[in-house]
């Protein structure tokens, strides 16, 4: 398998599971991100064609595939819904819509 094809399946079946729904875990313990980072590390493995405990991982993840750890990723996500949200253009059924106009 190529490189390639091992990034459009590592997006198709992992890295779209992981963002899928992940604002749920917006303030999760970090043993439940763990499960998931460990997952994402698997996927980069993958992809990239490194061993378990070959180093620079994170590095690798970073810089090469440009991929966030979970943490971030979740952070990410409720940052853009929330910017969505303030400029008009989230969805009708955006999950915080009725949350966040108690607060403004």
């Amino acid at each position: 398998m190529t490189s390639e094809s091992a990034t459009t399946l590592v997006h198709a079946f992992v890295t779209s599971r992981i963002d899928y729904c992940n604002i749920v875990f917006a303030g999760a313990p970090k043993i439940i991100t763990n499960k998931l980072q460990r997952v994402l590390n698997s996927a980069a493995r993958v992809v990239s064609g490194t061993r378990k405990f070959d180093s620079g991982l994170r590095q690798l993840m970073h810089t090469e595939l440009h991929w966030l750890d979970v943490p971030e990723r979740v952070k990410y996500t409720l940052g853009v819904i929330t910017r969505r949200y303030l400029y008009g253009s989230a969805p009708s059924s955006c999950v915080f819509r009725s949350s966040l106009d108690n607060c403004l």
